[in-house]
């Protein structure tokens, strides 16, 4: 079913004429059931409130967003879906029977300029299940199942053919995701609470479990690296940029935020006390550029139990020495006065300026192509067409980048077909 409930305002004040301007949104849920979401205004160095809505009949559980597609899951067994470039509440997905714990996009990889829809979406239930739905039409492709208790927490490999995901029954568990099910199970020493493939190689893994991350090699499943924390670790989260992918970077419960280098095994940098709370949620925002260079902008968001969402840049943390002690300064910040339990973040282009050019150029068309219809109009044939083409339009166009140059494409066939100048 469709919503309308959700309404943003993505900021079309971003966007300059002839260049094309990365969009940074961070978006989480609370125990409260409202939804909160973010734009990075970096000339201004705050975070604008785009949009605070009670998205779920109980507390969101887990978060996910792919591009401008956005997921929840929440205590209410339901997974919600919308749209940040059309700025629609898509509907939802019913098809567990538990609350859904862990979702996870998969977008294949694109030439194109401007950043495609996702292709997949997998969420995970404590029910113990886990769905595989298509992206855009939103069908269920297939119900996994593989654990006995609930499933903790989900990851896809970047090939998009296999996923491994962990849960409360101990075991890790590998999914074939041509054939729509689990191939492969392992028990583990411990409960895995989180799991994360590398996003740009897939050729290892992270689990954590309590205080302990460790890096396994995807191969073979030997131990690479172990990270050691002060207290349980909460959050995971990769960049998906050459130099980012090799940092993982952890939240947990001493309030820090932590970047691990998986390649070499060190500690890369850590912000003690970013929150006066646990943190529950960790992203890595902005592309291009290595990790840490000067022609780079890349930034790590957090978002805590305190209530708080919070901007780092890791080029400033990176090169200040901070003790235990210490507290940062942040980039950004917002308050939201609720229990936060997840976050989510994601790059892409701004086309709101694009969807007013293709009303305009449309309404233009449509103009033309009236004219000309009245003028055809003894020819039943032509008029028939000429009228089929407005009606299809005026169903079919959609405020995206590739939308404007499909408009632009086909207005000059159809005026040049109907001869009209």
């Amino acid at each position: 079913g469709g919503g309308g409930g959700l309404c943003l305002r993505a900021g079309g004040d971003c966007q300059v004429a002839g260049r094309k301007v990365e969009m940074m949104l961070v978006a989480a849920g609370s125990y409260e059931r409202f939804l909160w979401g973010w734009r990075m205004d970096q000339d201004a160095g705050r975070l604008t409130p785009i949009f605070s809505y009670p998205a779920h009949l109980g507390a969101i559980k887990s978060i996910a967003m792919s591009g401008s597609v956005m997921a929840t899951g929440g205590s209410d067994d339901m997974v919600k879906i919308y749209d940040l470039n059309s700025q629609r509440d898509m509907g939802t997905l019913l098809a567990h029977k538990g609350s859904v714990s862990c979702l996870a996009f998969y977008a294949a990889p694109s030439s194109c300029e401007t950043l495609e829809h996702p292709k997949n979406l997998l969420s995970g239930s404590d029910d113990g299940t886990v769905c595989i739905w298509k992206a855009g039409s939103w069908v269920l492709f297939k119900t996994m199942k593989g654990h006995k208790r609930g499933v903790n927490d989900i990851s896809i490999h970047p090939s998009g053919r296999l996923a491994l995901s962990v849960g409360r029954d101990l075991h890790l568990n590998m999914y074939n995701l041509l054939k729509g099910r689990c191939t492969f199970t392992t028990k583990l020493q411990s409960e895995g609470s989180l799991i994360k493939i590398s996003p740009l190689t897939g050729d290892c893994y992270s689990v954590a479990s309590q205080e302990v991350v460790t890096v396994h090699d995807s191969e073979d499943g030997r131990s690479l690296h172990t990270f050691l924390h002060s207290k349980r670790v909460l959050c995971l989260a990769q960049g998906e940029s050459p130099q980012q992918g090799r940092m993982l970077f952890t939240g947990a419960e001493d309030f820090k935020v932590t970047a691990w280098d998986t390649v070499s095994g060190k500690l890369a940098f850590s912000i003690p006390k970013a929150h006066l709370n646990r943190i529950r949620g960790v992203a890595v925002l902005g592309s291009g550029g290595a990790f840490g260079s000067d022609d780079g902008t890349y930034f790590v968001a957090s978002a805590s139990s305190d209530g708080t969402i919070r901007i780092w840049d890791s080029r400033m943390v990176k090169d200040t020495t901070l003790s235990d002690d210490s507290s940062p300064i942040p980039l950004m910040e917002a308050e939201t006065q609720a229990r936060l339990t997840c976050l989510a973040g994601s790059s892409f282009e701004d086309c709101c300026k694009d969807s007013l050019q293709i009303k305009v150029c449309w309404s233009m068309i449509r103009f033309s192509i009236s004219i000309q219809y009245f003028k055809v109009s003894d020819d039943k044939s032509a008029s028939t067409t000429t009228r089929q083409v407005v009606k299809c339009f005026d169903h079919c166009w959609c405020s995206t980048c590739s939308a404007l140059n499909l408009v632009r494409s086909l207005s000059h066939c159809i005026l040049s077909s109907l001869h009209v100048h």
